[in-house]
């Protein structure tokens, strides 16, 4: 008891209580076994007086009379002995009994109680007003978190679940994108496709692929493949022609652009192919996953878009080691074997003139030097046409170079336009049409006397490539008769290899036309996916 009235009263207000009712009990019974012990000392006190006066011999009926007395105190006094045994254990029984409740009540609203408030928050120990209304408020708190916890616990598999989905669902769409760009040649139906999976993986409005000039050149497409229309940022992007994306960023919704958009550079190395725009409702927000699957697209769209660009520069640059090697080895024999005819035939004919021969030996003779300069004429065409080389460029470039170079050494004004649109020419044919333009601007320099050139190549509906070459000079003279003029027959072959047509005509408003019509091999990407039931 001692130990248990050493607990602070006001922490633990029950079992202060609860003590106070059992030292209340006690004292209850100790006064009432000490009222018992205080009422046989006075009964021995009275009865004792009266036995006392009993004492000298009594006689006749005082003798019955203190007989009885004696009787009744010495029952009485056995009697009262008794009662205040039975009253003595009962205090003890009572006492053992206060002390064992209070012990317990100890363990059980102390000990106990302190035990699980161990458990819950420092607030949850110092709150209510008993120790039974704290363990049921932190009790009702412990509840709460575990509900809580619970309800984390559910969030957090059903956020897995989807992040499960999400990522299984990101990789399928990059091998199925994968497998498109590898399994065949990339274009812009395989482009526009990609993008489509793309879009429908990253819950986006629309996806657009921004190219650059060498890669619409490569791929023969414009400058913006899209799904479902041109994204609205790509009019702020293109108002920047000079920058380039370093890394992917996305752009909230300002000025007249009222969506999300996700801008994701797309690079081989060092070298910007293009520029990955995903354009996402107001709404929405785009997350890592979101970033980190847009970026994989666009390193796989970049690999693509340099394969075809290397590709072409392979085979381009393969042609141009077999012309080269083709010119080298005219050089080595034909064009040797020619220029030494000439000068043979050369000597037997001054032989001739200084001696009197038929004059048909002497103008056979002349008519055989004629036929070796013209074949050696053709063979040295031959080999410089050869020698052209195609820049890394393509066929505008290299057609530039060309026209500058004609300008800067014959001082004419050259100008050149083009509108190829989508139209894709394949590696022979660009060497083809590059070989017509050098021999016709030769042509005019050597034998048009004009001030003014005009060079055009335009793709038209029909699926044909017009390549024009016109001069303000003096027009359709003797050189460009076949029969005098190896450089057009050659150009006419070069036409009919590609399927086409070359013609010099006159120009309207004076001058001569060169003009080469012929239909390319590969079909623009817009038609074959119109021509796709």
């Amino acid at each position: 008891m001692i130990r248990s009235l050493s607990v602070p009263v006001g922490r633990y207000p029950l079992y202060t209580g609860l003590v106070a009712v059992l030292i209340g009990c006690m004292l209850a019974a100790a006064l009432s076994f000490w009222g018992n012990v205080e009422i046989e000392r006075q009964f021995n006190t009275v009865l004792g007086g009266i036995v006392a006066q009993c004492a000298p011999a009594p006689t006749g009926e005082a003798i019955a009379i203190c007989h009885a007395l004696d009787e009744v105190d010495r029952t009485l006094l056995e009697r009262v002995a008794v009662m205040l045994l039975l009253q003595g254990l009962c205090f003890v029984i009572i006492v053992c009994g206060i002390v064992l409740i209070g012990h317990r009540a100890f363990l059980l609203l102390v000990r106990r109680t302190d035990a699980a408030l161990e458990l819950t928050s420092v607030s949850g120990r110092v709150r209510g007003r008993d120790e039974i209304e704290r363990l049921v408020e932190s009790l009702a708190e412990l509840t709460a978190r575990q509900a809580g916890f619970e309800a984390e616990g559910r969030w957090r598999q059903q956020v897995s679940g989807e992040q499960l989905r999400r990522k299984s669902q990101a990789l399928q769409t990059l091998h199925q994108v994968a497998r498109m760009f590898t399994d065949g040649d990339v274009s812009e139906f395989s482009l526009i496709n990609g993008l489509a999976l793309l879009e429908t993986s990253l819950g986006a409005g629309t996806v657009a692929l921004c190219l650059s000039t060498a890669a619409r050149q490569a791929l023969g497409t414009g400058a913006v493949l899209s799904t479902r229309g041109e994204p609205a940022i790509v009019r702020q992007l293109s108002n920047e022609p000079g920058a380039r994306e370093i890394t992917a960023r996305v752009v909230p919704p300002s000025g007249d652009c009222k969506t999300h958009s996700l801008v994701v550079p797309v690079c081989r190395g060092d070298v910007s192919v293009a520029t990955l725009v995903a354009e996402f409702p107001e709404v929405a927000r785009v997350d890592d996953p979101q970033v980190n699957l847009a970026e994989s697209f666009a390193h796989l769209a970049a690999l693509a878009i340099s394969s075809v660009s290397r590709s072409q520069e392979e085979r381009r640059v393969a042609l141009m080691e077999e012309r080269s090697a083709i010119a080298g080895e005219l050089h080595d024999s034909l064009a040797q074997s020619l220029a030494y005819m000439k000068i043979q035939v050369a000597r037997l004919q001054r032989g001739l003139d200084r001696e009197k021969h038929p004059a048909d030996v002497a103008q056979a003779a002349r008519e055989l030097r004629e036929g070796l300069s013209a074949a050696y004429r053709e063979v040295r065409e031959l080999i410089a046409a050869f020698r052209v080389r195609m820049g890394p460029g393509g066929l505008l470039s290299t057609v530039q170079d060309a026209v500058d170079d004609f300008s800067q050494r014959s001082g004419l004004d050259i100008s050149f336009v083009h509108d190829l649109g989508r139209c894709h020419l394949e590696v022979n044919e660009e060497f083809h049409v590059m070989q017509v333009i050098r021999e016709a601007l030769s042509n005019t320099v050597r034998h048009a006397r004009a001030y003014h050139v005009w060079v055009s190549m335009r793709y038209g509906p029909e699926h044909l490539l017009s390549v024009i070459v016109d001069d303000d000079g003096r027009g359709l003279i003797n050189p460009y008769a076949e029969s005098n003029h190896y450089g057009l027959s050659i150009m006419r072959e070069r036409a009919r290899s590609l399927g086409g047509d070359v013609s010099v005509i006159h120009r309207p408003g004076g001058g001569t036309r060169v003009q080469l019509t012929f239909a390319p091999q590969r079909l623009p990407a817009n038609t074959l996916s119109e021509s796709i039931p």
